[in-house]
């Protein structure tokens, strides 16, 4: 089963017994920010200000989200119903899916205490500097800078050739296969989108140690750890009005979301949080 169906199931099943929140905001940035750095997520909000995040530069997919959303459609569907579009081929149904599936998990994970443990380190705990060479798919610039301060070999895999010419003490390649000589790998949510995560996995050392990490990264962690994922790093909103106003205002998100770790070995599985 794909990492699609299965999260989509999941989900379902571990709120079958339960009312869940409508979509009460949705938010897209702008097609052309002013500020370089303004973020490039989007957010799905529940009415109980649980939070869903999701990628909008895959692609044309923001081009795509602008043209072809109803907003008002978009609140007076079911959560549910809307993250079953993420096993669809179509680009918007299967973004806004990832969204009200990350949406759905924070409020599942708001209600059962201890899940979700406030971490500072944003690489994945993987203790990386005591690796020998740190994996990274995506290229993910601020991950890359602290990598760099760290002293560690990084090896990116990325499939813009434009990043092939990056000047910095990082190795960038096309081929996927250079994942076999790190000992750590840092996977970036954007794999949930262009559906490589089960591709890229295989492409690992069999005892590499391994995190997904992103803001997107938002859903039930168990099909990954299923799929020898050791930890799934994410973000949960702190100050849910202060989010809106710097996302509205293309600023840098500030302490208004926090960042967390849920590690293989002390997850007790989605059917025990709920």
């Amino acid at each position: 089963m794909s990492i699609a169906s299965e999260l989509i199931s999941l989900t379902a099943d571990v709120c079958r017994q339960h009312s869940l929140p409508q979509v009460s905001w949705l938010h897209l940035p702008p097609e052309n920010p002013r500020d370089s750095h303004h973020k490039k997520f989007g957010v799905l909000v529940l009415a109980d200000g649980s939070c869903g995040f999701f990628f909008t530069r895959l692609g044309d997919s923001l081009k795509q989200l602008r043209d072809k959303i109803d907003e008002k459609q978009i609140l007076g569907t079911p959560v549910l119903e809307l993250a079953e579009g993420y096993s669809d081929d179509n680009l918007v149904k299967r973004t806004l899916g990832l969204g009200a599936l990350n949406a759905i998990a924070q409020h599942v994970f708001s209600r059962s205490t201890g899940v979700l443990q406030n971490s500072t380190d944003p690489l994945g705990q993987l203790d990386l500097d005591t690796s020998h060479r740190v994996g990274m798919v995506g290229f993910f610039r601020p991950l890359v800078r602290m990598l760099k301060d760290q002293r560690v070999p990084v090896t990116v895999i990325e499939q813009d050739e434009g990043y092939l010419d990056y000047e910095g003490q990082v190795d960038v390649t096309l081929d996927v296969g250079a994942l076999k000589r790190c000992d750590r790998v840092l996977i970036t949510a954007s794999t949930l989108l262009n559906d490589s995560l089960d591709s890229i996995l295989a492409s690992c050392a069999a005892d590499a140690r391994v995190a997904l990490i992103g803001p997107t990264v938002g859903c039930l962690p168990d099909p990954f750890f299923a799929r020898g994922i050791d930890v799934v790093g994410g973000s949960r909103v702190a100050n849910l009005c202060g989010l809106k106003k710097h996302m509205v205002s293309g600023e840098n998100w500030g302490n208004s979301v926090t960042k967390y770790c849920i590690t293989q070995k002390q997850y007790p599985g989605a059917h025990c949080l709920f």
